[in-house]
């Protein structure tokens, strides 16, 4: 499988030109439940995190409030809908530490919370037909992987030929990494005002995790800008 076809709606297109999606497609990967990989990368990143935002919360920092501003521009208020991203790294400040899932999930997890960019992780044979980044819709719902039901409305949304199977603050059941996962897709949330060469860092550090990690993993990489 190739990546998928990506494209925006109507709605995106108009409240948030410039948008950047940044799509990893790793394949040929084999899903345990520990990882000394994502063992050093989780201390790492703890102690960078804590440094950073020793002084100053993250709502001060420019890639954090611009992710926010993604968010009000549809309308989704990101203090109550916390984006995963900024979600993980007030954890660590709070020092609640973090969930660790399997090797896939927690590699991603770091890369999101190292660059403050929200992140979805789906399993890729899972996904059917082109991906839309849309605003959920009236009554529209998923079932999240720890709650049954997610309400879409006024939501950023990634949608399938099969229905919404995530947002920028929490993924879906139906598209989820599993033990059976063998090529999953990585998808970075970047607002217009985040550098690209920010975003390239992010996506290139994945796939150097990925790969320390998955030695015989298989990569494909690209980035989607909504014009």
């Amino acid at each position: 499988m190739n990546l998928p076809e990506t494209d925006f709606s109507e709605a995106i297109r108009n409240k948030i030109p410039g948008l950047k999606l940044g799509l990893l497609l790793t394949k040929n990967i084999n899903v345990t439940k520990d990882s000394p990989v994502a063992d050093r990368a989780f201390e790492e990143v703890h102690m960078f995190i804590s440094r950073k935002f020793a002084e100053a919360p993250p709502a001060e920092d420019e890639v954090v409030g611009a992710v926010r501003r993604m968010y009000r521009r549809i309308g989704w208020e990101p203090t109550r809908y916390r984006p995963s991203s900024e979600a993980m790294i007030r954890r660590i400040i709070k020092n609640k530490g973090l969930y660790r899932i399997n090797n896939i999930v927690d590699l991603a997890n770091i890369v999101s919370i190292r660059f403050y960019l929200p992140m979805g992780l789906y399993d890729s044979a899972k996904i059917n037909g082109t991906i839309i980044f849309d605003v959920g819709r009236e009554n529209e719902v998923y079932e999240g992987i720890t709650k049954p039901v997610i309400h879409a409305a006024g939501k950023l949304i990634l949608r399938d030929d099969d229905g919404i199977f995530g947002n920028p603050t929490a993924d879906s059941k139906r598209t989820r990494i599993t033990s059976e996962t063998k090529q999953c897709l990585a998808l970075f949330f970047t607002p217009p005002e985040v550098a690209d060469s920010r975003l390239a860092e992010t996506l290139d550090y994945l796939q150097k995790l990925f790969l320390a990690d998955q030695p015989n993993a298989a990569f494909e990489m690209i980035v989607r800008v909504c014009r």
